[in-house]
């Protein structure tokens, strides 16, 4: 794939860090630290952003064509274009009406950013997305412990970093564009080729789309609210960038030695932020110094759990759009969306909990603790059955496929489908020298059955399940379960 794309990991690589970078300036120029005009600057931009993917996914789902055309990438250039010179305008006249409008242009061309990086990420094959995703946003943080104290020491500060917002989007799509637009011309031809057969859609794996967009709508509410904590409040200590890249770099070590490699870093995220969150009720009751160390010490174990979340964003967007080719442009926008509105969901959180200190000074302090309760009971409730890892290789909760999917009808006499999973998985199995078990694993696999389902049938762990499933990919030169069924389904094709 790399080869096909010339250097195309790379690029990608490149691309999601530039953006990386961008939503970094962009979260420092909206923050009353860097001004006291307008104080309404972070809703606006993420509210600006939220409009932008509503209006990409409204041409994705009804006319989806109109973004497959090479000018929708210029459009998107001179829309940012545009945008950034009327925020400037905006700031320098304090005009609300020319900031809003700065805001919603220029989000709509950071937004196609998004979505060509996104494509083309999707565009990898699952197993190789990971690596470029955590390289970006290490290298992101190592970039900013060096650049963010030279900028700091710049004056007007808003216009530094208004200008690294410019330049980071500028180089992003420059990466993004050549890979990016490949991409769409791949997706819209599988898009089109699925549009005879309305079983395509049935057969994809994973979790369905409104299930992925409700979990990706809350790591984007967490994201928000830790957002606003980190950047929304003018006694903001900063936050140890070097940290943050030693974070990443954690996580890229752990991620390597575990067997659920996306998991982790799900989980890293949630005790980062877990940790950052409770800290923040020790704050109150310093003073001076102290409290200054405990804020930065806050801000930073937030902003890394952010980040992880982020990065987890990508990397499933990006698996679940290659496993489902014919729908990876209204994935992409679609889960892009549910993110943008999370975030700004937290914002409206936290400035609620900031306003409420004027009446009582230990609200936010309750609602951090709070938030952070939800969010264990988020974990352990409402992902009980839910698995990043799953989600990524294509094993998750999704409706099994209807067994039609892979086999012919039974009609005048023909095979009948039962019979044909069988008899093609038992040549499977012997052509890949499986075991009695694992081709049993393997015959369920074909008919579109989840781990979980397959382990309760079987009455065998997950765990074994898993183990007998990593055999069997191995054994037939498979990724995913989605392949599994293509080369069932692909032996009827030379019949």
């Amino acid at each position: 794939m790399a080869k096909a794309f010339g250097g195309f990991p790379l690029r990608c690589c490149v691309a999601l860090a530039a953006l990386a970078f961008n939503s970094l300036a962009l979260n420092l120029f909206v923050g009353p630290s860097a001004g006291s005009y307008p104080s309404y600057a972070g809703f606006a931009a993420m509210l600006a952003a939220a409009v932008a993917y509503a209006l990409l996914l409204a041409l994705a789902r009804r006319s989806p064509a109109v973004l497959d055309r090479p000018s929708a990438s210029w459009i998107g250039l001179g829309s940012f274009a545009a945008g950034s010179c009327l925020i400037g305008l905006g700031y320098a006249a304090e005009s609300t009406p020319a900031s809003l409008a700065g805001w919603l242009l220029a989000s709509l061309g950071t937004a196609w950013a998004a979505v060509l990086v996104g494509l083309a990420l999707a565009r990898l094959e699952p197993s190789k997305g990971l690596a470029p995703v955590l390289a970006a946003f290490a290298a992101v943080y190592a970039a900013a412990s060096v650049a963010m104290p030279l900028l700091e020491s710049v004056r007007p500060a808003r216009l530094a970093l208004l200008s690294l917002y410019v330049v980071t989007f500028l180089a992003a799509l420059a990466c993004a564009w050549k890979p990016g637009r490949a991409a769409l011309s791949f997706f819209a031809e599988r898009r089109a080729a699925a549009a005879g057969r309305p079983d395509e859609e049935a057969r994809t794996l994973g979790p369905r789309a409104p299930v992925l967009f409700a979990v990706l709508f809350a790591l984007g509410l967490v994201c928000g609210y830790t957002a606003f904590v980190v950047f929304g409040t003018r006694e903001s200590a900063g936050v140890s960038y070097v940290a943050v890249a030693a974070a990443m770099l954690a996580v890229i070590a752990a991620s390597r030695f575990a067997r659920s490699r996306t998991d982790v870093v799900f989980h890293f995220g949630l005790l980062l932020v877990l940790a950052g969150l409770l800290v923040v009720p020790f704050v109150a009751q310093t003073s001076g110094g102290e409290r200054v160390a405990l804020v930065h010490v806050s801000n930073t174990l937030l902003a890394a759990g952010s980040e992880c979340f982020a990065m987890l964003t990508w990397i499933v967007l990006a698996s679940c759009g290659a496993r489902r080719p014919a729908q990876a442009l209204s994935l992409t926008v679609g889960g892009r969306l549910s993110v943008a509105g999370g975030v700004l969901g937290g914002l409206v959180v936290g400035v609620c909990a900031s306003s409420l200190s004027v009446v009582n000074p230990l609200v936010p302090d309750v609602v951090a603790v709070g938030f952070a309760f939800a969010l264990v009971a988020y974990a352990l409730v409402g992902l009980r059955r839910f698995s990043f890892e799953d989600a990524v290789t294509g094993a998750g909760d999704g409706a099994p496929a209807p067994v039609t999917a892979v086999a012919p009808d039974a009609e005048d006499g023909r095979e009948g489908p039962a019979a044909f999973i069988e008899r093609n998985c038992d040549a499977l199995a012997c052509e890949g020298g499986l075991t009695g078990r694992e081709t049993e694993i393997l015959k369920m696999l074909a008919r579109g059955r989840s781990a979980p389902f397959i382990a309760q049938e079987l009455v065998i762990s997950p765990n074994t399940v898993k183990t007998h499933v990593k055999h069997i990919y191995a054994k037939l030169d498979a990724h995913s379960q989605q392949e599994i069924i293509n080369l069932v389904e692909g032996r009827r094709a030379t019949e």
